[in-house]
């Protein structure tokens, strides 16, 4: 039997939020073929979930021809293996839940169900990632079901396609330009079957995944069982993506967008190019307060367009949290009668005031505590510890990133707020898009 090599982390949040301490304890294992195993262990649930991060995303789709790819062999993870032909069938007497999701910096497959089914778990999930029946007629029917979520969601969607020519405007060379699910010519014409299987072989290995498992479990068990089910996949070759660095956006990049009919509500997008969670943890962090302060329920934005000025029916900021720069989105769905220009100027107003007056204390410390505490009321099950702890260890490098982040929130002050919004909120490193309803004036 393989050895595995193992070491423990723990991780503390104590917060003035809640009444006492929260303690989530992480270890850490790594087989000899690289699979790097996490486990939490909750013994206040009956359940488990069992989560595989696997480290590819659109972001890593690094040459023509092939936007989507990771996203179409998402789909493809649930076609059956030998042993398994139907994988529905297979969980579904367990009770189960499952699910996958594609995202620019990684993949992850999820499923969920009583604790004590968890070898039941461990055998389908370590059949299927390396036994997936990967034929060209499987990949070419899948293509299919992907193509029509790609109409649904973009070309039907005026919101998602604004979202999709945010991105092409805002990035130049980096493959965060293309969407997740991929430009319509590479499903249509461009992806190959050989491409899919190049996929596989280079990113569906031990050594480029995450195992995250979650709940009602005892870890030296699981550590047998990982063993057991995964300790003899054999390891891929590394492979390193070729992405390309985005340069600094030196200026404005506008685009104004009429939609096909009339039904729809004018909206606009602003992004602002934000530093990654490697590049610049202490700007991330405080970028993430702008955020709360500007867009939470009773955010200055908020107030502004919603309430007092009634211009929006809704308004958001979604900062992206990637491996590579990514974006600090705003979005805004107006009422019917509201031009873009006018709440496009209001946001750029309370930007502004970010940038000369200082924020009372009492704000600072709001916007830090309701950060805080969605980030441990956030973490209620084990699905949700298993996720959070995933994402951290692809996306920020290790999982400990996420109490990192907890604790800098806190010292974060008004100096750095105004530094960071001047840096970020400029007008040469934003990219506007709009849409009004066909047939408006």
């Amino acid at each position: 039997m393989r050895k595995m090599l193992f070491c423990t982390a723990v991780l503390l949040l104590a917060t003035q939020v809640v009444a006492a301490d929260f303690d989530l304890q992480v270890e850490k294992a790594i087989l000899d073929n690289g699979l790097t195993l996490l486990t939490c262990e909750d013994h206040s649930v009956p359940t488990a979930s069992v989560q595989t991060f696997v480290n590819v995303g659109s972001r890593d789709e690094d040459r023509p021809g092939i936007t989507g790819l990771a996203h179409v062999f998402e789909h493809m993870m649930f076609r059956g293996t030998e042993k398994f032909p139907d994988y529905g069938a297979a969980v579904a007497p367990l009770g189960a839940q499952n699910n996958a999701y594609t995202s620019e910096d990684y993949t992850c497959y999820f499923i969920n169900a009583q604790a004590k089914f968890l070898e039941q778990l461990l055998e389908v999930e370590s059949d299927r990632i390396r036994n997936l029946c990967f034929t060209e007629e499987a990949f070419r029917t899948e293509l299919g079901p992907v193509k029509e979520e790609r109409r649904r969601g973009i070309d039907d969607d005026p919101a998602g396609f604004l979202e999709v020519e945010l991105y092409r405007e805002a990035y130049t060379r980096h493959t965060y330009q293309h969407p997740v699910i991929g430009w319509e010519e590479d499903l249509e014409v461009n992806m190959t079957f050989t491409d899919g299987l190049q996929f596989k072989n280079r990113f569906y290995v031990p050594n480029n995944c995450v195992l995250v498992i979650c709940g009602n479990i005892e870890t030296a068990s699981v550590r047998d069982l990982v063993q057991k089910y995964y300790g003899d996949w054999e390891q891929g070759k590394p492979y390193i993506p070729q992405v390309n660095a985005e340069p600094p956006q030196t200026v404005e990049r506008i685009r104004n967008f009429v939609w096909k009919d009339g039904q729809t509500a004018p909206l606009l997008r602003i992004g602002y190019h934000a530093p990654s969670i490697q590049s610049d943890f202490t700007s991330l962090a405080t970028l993430r307060l702008i955020n709360e302060i500007l867009f939470s329920r009773s955010g200055r934005l908020s107030r502004l367009l919603i309430n007092e000025l009634s211009l929006v029916e809704s308004i958001y900021g979604d900062l992206n949290v990637r491996k590579d720069p990514g974006l600090l989105v705003i979005g805004a769905r107006l009422h019917g009668d509201v031009s873009p220009a006018e709440v496009r100027d209001s946001v750029y107003s309370q930007l502004e005031l970010l940038k000369t007056v200082p924020i009372s204390t009492e704000e600072l410390t709001r916007a830090c505590n309701n950060l805080r505490a969605q980030m441990i009321y956030f973490l209620d099950r084990p699905a949700r510890v298993a996720g959070a702890v995933g994402f951290y260890h692809l996306v920020g490098g290790d999982y400990q990133t996420m109490i990192e982040l907890y604790n800098l929130y806190s010292q974060i002050d008004a100096a750095k707020i105004m530094t960071v919004t001047a840096e970020v909120f400029d007008q040469y490193n934003r990219t506007v898009v709009s849409m009004v309803p066909k047939g408006t004036n």
